[in-house]
C-alpha cells in the first residue's frame, strides 16, 4: 500500500510539472504579443458594448459586420475581458488556459487504457509542441477548437449511448469555435464510442440517430437564428456574398479551404515573379498532396515525433489481443490523426500552418504509446524507434536550418544513446537519446516566445530565431504594425468627429481594427474583410455623408491596389495633411494610407 501512495504521489508531481511547463511555454512574454490578432480584438472591445453586439458577434460597436468565425471562442474572450477588464493579457488569458487544460485532459485520456507512463510521455510531447505553443499564444480560435474536441472525445470514450450524445453536443459547441473544422473530428469520436460500449446493434444505431440530430442543432443554432433574424437587426455576416451565416459555413469557412478563388491577374516579368510571390504570401503555400504534411516548414510545426507514433500504433494494434480495453482509444486518436491528415493534405485553398494544432493530441497519445510499449519490448525495439525518430529530426532540422547546423546534433545524439542501447542491452543510454530528443521541438517551441512571427498567422521557427531565411516569405515571417495602428491618428479622429456616427470609414476591417482597439468608437469597414463584402452601395455612403453620419475616411495611400470605394473617396474627398494626424514617416518600401475628409 505504502509503494502505490508513493508511486501515485510521484505521477502527480510529474504531472503538476508537465502542467507547469505547458503554462510556462504559453504565458512567458505573453506581454509582447499586445493584442495579437487586431481583427478579433477589435469584435471583443465590440461585444462588450452590448447584450446584442455581444450575441451576434460583432466588429464592430456600431453592429454593421460580423466577425467571419463562430461567436464561441470570442464569446469566453469577452467574459475574460468584461470581468479583467480590456488589454491584450486578458483577451490571450483564456486561451493559455484553454492549452493547459488541454494537456490534463490528454493526460485523463490516455493514462486509463494505457497507464500513467504513456500518459505522461503524451502530455510532456503536447506541452511542448510548437504549433500548440504558438497558437496558445494568441487569440485565435484554435486552442479552445482543441480543448472542446478533447472534451468530446472524453464523453465518447464513455460507451455508453448517452455518452455519444453528449460527445455530439460537445461536437457542437466546437463546431461553434470554427465551423466545418470542428467536424472533422466526428469519425474518430465515433469510432471511439462504437468500440468503448457493448450495446446491441439496433440500440447502438437509435443512439446514433439521436446523436446526430443533438450535433446538427446544437451546431447550426446559433447560425440559424442569425440568419432568421433580419438584416436590419444585425450585422452583416462577414466574408459572405449573400449576407448569410449558413453560407459562411458553407463557402468562406469550407469550399474556399479547398478551392481558392485567385481572379487571374497579368503575369510579371520573369526576373521580378519570385520576389513579387514572396512578398504577397499570406498563406502557407507547400504544394497539396500525401507528402504535404512532411514538408519541413510543417513538420516542424508538429510532427517532431511521427515516427514514434507510427510506431505506437502498429505495435498497440499488434498488443490488442493482451490489451482489448485499448481498442476505442487506439481507435479514436488513429482516426483522428488520419481524417486531419487527409484534409490537410488536400486543403488547396486557404490553409495556414496553425491548423496543424488539431493534429498535436492524436499525436502526442500515439507517440506516448509508442514510446512506452517500444519501452517493454527491449533494447532493439528501442533502438529502432530512437534511430527512427532521430533520423526524422535530422531530415526537419536539415532541411530548415541548412544541412552544417549545428543544432542537427542534438538528434544525432538520440541516435548514438539507440546504438548505444543494442551494444549495452540497457535502457538508461535510451532514456539519455529520448531527452536528446526533446530538445529539437522544445528549441522550436520556443521560438514562439521569443521570435513569434506574424501575430495574426501563428506559427513557429527556429530558422527564424537564429535569424535564418525560413523560406515562408516576409509577410509570415514577422509582424507589421498596422498602418493605421497609431496614437496620432486615433487622436485626431477623436478630437474632429464632431456629431458623426462613425469615427472614420475605411475599405477593410484591417484598416478598422487598431482605432476600434484603441478607442473602442464606431468604425465603417466598409468592404468587410478583404474589402471584397457588399455590404454598403456608394449611393448609401453618399446619403451617409449627406446627413453628417461620416466625416473621415481613410484609404491605401499612392497608386496601389484599387477599387470604386477607393476611387470614390479619391475623388469626392479633401485631402488631409499628413502632419496633422501621422505620427512618424512610413517605413522605407512600406504601403502608405492616406486620410480624407468628406462633405466639407
Amino acid at each position: 500500500m505504502t509503494s502505490f501512495w508513493t508511486r501515485q504521489r510521484t505521477e502527480t508531481a510529474c504531472l503538476l510539472g508537465v502542467l507547469a511547463l505547458a503554462f510556462l511555454l504559453r504565458v512567458w512574454r505573453i506581454d509582447a504579443r499586445d493584442f495579437g490578432t487586431e481583427y478579433y480584438a477589435a469584435g471583443v472591445r465590440s461585444m462588450l458594448q452590448g447584450a446584442h453586439l455581444f450575441f451576434y458577434n460583432a466588429f464592430d460597436p456600431a453592429g454593421v459586420l460580423s466577425l467571419d468565425k463562430p461567436p464561441v471562442a470570442f464569446w469566453i474572450q469577452t467574459l475574460f475581458a468584461w470581468v479583467l477588464g480590456f488589454s491584450g493579457w486578458s483577451i490571450h488569458l483564456p486561451q493559455i488556459l484553454a492549452g493547459t487544460a488541454s494537456v490534463a485532459i490528454l493526460y485523463r485520456l490516455v493514462h486509463r487504457p494505457f497507464g500513467a507512463a504513456a500518459a505522461l510521455v503524451a502530455v510532456l510531447l503536447l506541452a511542448i509542441t510548437p504549433i500548440s505553443v504558438a497558437i496558445d499564444r494568441s487569440n485565435n480560435t484554435d486552442s479552445w477548437l482543441v480543448f472542446f474536441l478533447l472534451l468530446a472525445a472524453w464523453a465518447a470514450l464513455r460507451g455508453r449511448g448517452l455518452a455519444l450524445v453528449i460527445a455530439m453536443a460537445v461536437l457542437g459547441v466546437a463546431f461553434n469555435v470554427k465551423m466545418l473544422a470542428a467536424l472533422i473530428c466526428g469519425p474518430a469520436l465515433l469510432a471511439g464510442w462504437w468500440f468503448s460500449g457493448t450495446l446491441p446493434l439496433s440500440r447502438r444505431f437509435g443512439w446514433m440517430i439521436a446523436a446526430g440530430i443533438t450535433l446538427a442543432i446544437v451546431s447550426l443554432s446559433w447560425a440559424a437564428v442569425y440568419d432568421l433574424t433580419p438584416a436590419t437587426d444585425r450585422p452583416f455576416a462577414g466574408s459572405s456574398k449573400g449576407n448569410s451565416m449558413l453560407e459562411l459555413i458553407v463557402v468562406h469557412n469550407g469550399l474556399e479551404r479547398f478551392v481558392r478563388d485567385r481572379p487571374e491577374r497579368p503575369a510579371p516579368a520573369p526576373a521580378q515573379t519570385q520576389a513579387a510571390v514572396a512578398q504577397r504570401q499570406t498563406y502557407d503555400a507547400v504544394p497539396v498532396g500525401p507528402l504535404r504534411l512532411a514538408a519541413p516548414t510543417l513538420a516542424g510545426q508538429f510532427g517532431w515525433t511521427l515516427p514514434l507514433a507510427m510506431l505506437g500504433l502498429v505495435l498497440a494494434f499488434g498488443a490488442r489481443r493482451r490489451l482489448d480495453h485499448t481498442l476505442p482509444s487506439l481507435a479514436l486518436w488513429s482516426v483522428w490523426a488520419l481524417t486531419y491528415a487527409i484534409v490537410f493534405s488536400a486543403a488547396g485553398g486557404i490553409f495556414h500552418a496553425y491548423y496543424l494544432s488539431a493534429l498535436a493530441p492524436p499525436l502526442a497519445a500515439l507517440a506516448g504509446i509508442g514510446c512506452v510499449l517500444l519501452w517493454r519490448r527491449g533494447p532493439a525495439a528501442l533502438a529502432l524507434g530512437l534511430a527512427l525518430a532521430g533520423a526524422w529530426q535530422v531530415y526537419i532540422a536539415g532541411a530548415s536550418l541548412g544541412w552544417t547546423s549545428t543544432w542537427i546534433g542534438f538528434p544525432v545524439v538520440g541516435l548514438l544513446a539507440a546504438a548505444g542501447t543494442l551494444w549495452r542491452q540497457k535502457r538508461p543510454p535510451a532514456a539519455i537519446g529520448g531527452v536528446a530528443l526533446l530538445v529539437l521541438p522544445m528549441a522550436w517551441a520556443l521560438s514562439a516566445i521569443f521570435m513569434q512571427g506574424n501575430h495574426v498567422l501563428p506559427s513557429a521557427s527556429l530558422a527564424r530565431w537564429l535569424g535564418l531565411n525560413d523560406g515562408r516569405g516576409p509577410l509570415l515571417s514577422r509582424n507589421y504594425a498596422t498602418l493605421s495602428d497609431d496614437p496620432k491618428l486615433a487622436q485626431f479622429l477623436t478630437a474632429h468627429r464632431d456629431n458623426a456616427r462613425f469615427l472614420v470609414a475605411t475599405p477593410t476591417t484591417q484598416l478598422a481594427a487598431p482605432l476600434i482597439v484603441r478607442t473602442g468608437q464606431p468604425v465603417l469597414a466598409f468592404g468587410g474583410y478583404l474589402g471584397l463584402d457588399p455590404i454598403f452601395s456608394l449611393e448609401a455612403l453618399e446619403g451617409m455623408v449627406a446627413r453628417g453620419e461620416l466625416r473621415y475616411v481613410l484609404v491605401p495611400g499612392g497608386r496601389g491596389r484599387s477599387n470604386d470605394f477607393i476611387k470614390w473617396v479619391r475623388e469626392r474627398g479633401k485631402p488631409v495633411d499628413n502632419n496633422l494626424w501621422r505620427s512618424s514617416p512610413p517605413e522605407e518600401g512600406r504601403r502608405v494610407i492616406a486620410l480624407y475628409e468628406l462633405g466639407r
